[in-house]
């Protein structure tokens, strides 16, 4: 493996792969320890084997007449052997019938000695001519004395085998701690800059392997942190200034707006109390023609009372007299009560209509008797015209609403019309048109065959101050006032279609109850 690929192998399998070769190794190195020991001992058991088998071939001998058990004593054997003892097995006792002795030993084939050191047993049974069975125990004994059996150097191998293990796992521990302490030291630092936010601690770079990179980039990190987070603050400054700032000239549009509001309410008072003097002046000037020819009629009635009464006093009073009185005070009277009656009808729709637009309480409005009111109220401005009206209303058909409103919006639509749909002098028609839309509400459509609005001004309309005539005393207020009235104190809607030279059309609809619309919103 080369060096860039070992560098950019992750510690953690670095240390596995260094955990894993050790503990190879350790292993390698105990099989063959074991294999060594156990070939050893191996060796050794096949030669006591082979011993085992000459002797026991000399002991056949001698039970077959040959002196062959001297033999044993004088046999030449390697060095690793001490002793080499034969029993005869009795009924009640072992008598030893030959044995070997290495000259160095000093011990004499004591049956308890070599019963407990031998390193190998045989049992030999033979029988003699005589048809006589006699068992001999055959005991090699090694001279390693306290040597370890195959079994036991097996269980050292493995013993050992398992301490190379623990210290292949102790040193594994000790590795990875040198190896993980540059990472804990990391995972302090980020926990650190977590937790206090401060983003000027840097993680200190000890190795140059990847640990030595993540550490260096994770500086880079904070630093590059640290930088956008001074530029944040900066921005959060700013922009609390910039919110100061705006909040102050929100403070000053919202006097400069209450301060328009109230303009705007007080010319919009204006503009009604402006409608209903005119509508006071023509009053005025319509109830003047009956009063007048009233007042004539009544001093006409006065001097023919006056001759009559001189008349019957001075005894000249004539039945043609007196009947002449009679019809000229019926004919007076009659002219006097006609007028009175047109007076008194004028100012009940003037007072209806003027307590009206000074009330804004709900009531039910009888729609063909109320809208005939206002515009019998307005026939002094009709007058002044060539134009006519006409006005359709189911009998019976009544809403519950604001009447000074709808009087007012009537008013004005007529008022816009006389000032703005016809030249001076110009004859047309004017309709206002009431029907039943629906079961929860009223169409009330007013038109006129007059000069129309052009499409550029259709949607200013509804604009406060706009208007096309205001060199003739237009405000440009009415047909403002109309919308405001119809979509927020009456809770409906308004419609206008218009084209040049054909008129103007606008239709309201209106809610049979405004108070359900109002408690429902």
């Amino acid at each position: 493996m080369t060096k860039q690929s070992l560098s950019a192998t992750p510690l953690l399998r670095k240390l596995m792969g260094f955990f894993t070769a050790y503990a190879l190794l350790c292993f390698v190195l105990t099989l063959l320890m074991s294999e060594f020991f156990v070939a050893g001992i191996k060796g050794r058991s096949q030669s006591y084997a082979n011993y085992g088998l000459l002797i026991e071939a000399l002991v056949r001998q001698s039970a077959a007449g040959v002196d062959a058990l001297d033999a044993i004593s004088n046999l030449n054997v390697d060095n690793s052997i001490d002793e080499i003892c034969l029993y005869l097995v009795g009924s009640h006792s072992l008598d030893l019938v030959a044995n070997y002795n290495h000259a160095e030993s000093t011990d004499s084939c004591s049956f308890q000695y070599v019963g407990q050191k031998s390193d190998y047993k045989k049992t030999i049974i033979l029988q003699t001519g005589d048809g006589v069975k006699k068992t001999f125990q055959l005991f090699i004994v090694s001279r390693l004395l306290g040597q370890p059996s195959a079994l036991v150097m097996n269980s050292y191998v493995w013993l050992l085998l398992g301490l190379f293990l623990f210290f292949a796992w102790c040193f594994s521990i000790f590795a990875s701690r040198m190896m993980s302490a540059p990472f804990y030291r990391l995972l302090e630092v980020i926990k650190t800059v977590t937790g206090k936010q401060d983003y000027s601690i840097r993680a200190d770079v000890v190795t140059d392997d990847e640990l030595g990179v993540l550490s260096e980039n994770f500086n880079i990190m904070i630093a590059d942190i640290e930088t956008r987070n001074h530029e944040v603050v900066s921005a959060r400054r700013e922009l609390e200034v910039r919110v100061r700032e705006v909040d102050i000239s929100n403070r000053e549009l919202s006097s400069t707006l209450q301060k328009l509001r109230a303009t705007q309410q007080k010319l919009i008072n204006n503009e009604k109390m402006a409608s209903l003097g005119g509508l006071v002046a023509g009053i005025a000037h319509e109830i003047n023609t009956p009063v007048g020819v009233g007042v004539t009629a009544a001093s006409t009635l006065l001097e023919s009372t006056r001759s009559v009464s001189n008349k019957y006093e001075r005894g000249e009073l004539t039945n043609s007299s007196l009947l002449q009185y009679i019809e000229h005070a019926t004919s007076a009277a009659n002219i006097i009560l006609g007028n009175l009656e047109r007076a008194a009808n004028l100012i009940q729709s003037f007072k209806q209509v003027a307590v009206d637009q000074s009330n804004s309480e709900v009531r039910q409005i009888e729609l063909k008797n109320y809208l005939g009111q206002v515009l019998t109220s307005l026939n002094p401005q009709f007058r002044k015209t060539n134009l006519r009206y006409e006005f359709e209303c189911p009998s019976g058909l009544s809403i519950r609403s604001y009447p000074g409103a709808l009087s007012q919006i009537v008013t004005n639509f007529v008022m816009n019309a006389i000032i703005h749909g016809y030249q001076k002098g110009d004859s047309g028609k004017i309709s206002l048109v009431v029907s039943s839309c629906d079961p929860e509400g009223v169409c009330i459509c007013f038109s006129d065959d007059g000069k129309g609005i052009s499409p550029e001004n259709i949607g200013r309309v509804w604009d406060p101050f706009f208007t096309t005539n205001r060199g003739g005393g237009g405000s440009g207020l009415g047909l403002h006032i109309v919308y405001n009235l119809v979509t927020q104190q009456l809770c409906g809607n308004i419609e206008i279609e218009s084209s040049l030279g054909k008129g103007t059309a606008i239709r309201l609809f209106l809610p049979m109850d405004v108070g359900k619309v109002v408690s429902y919103e």
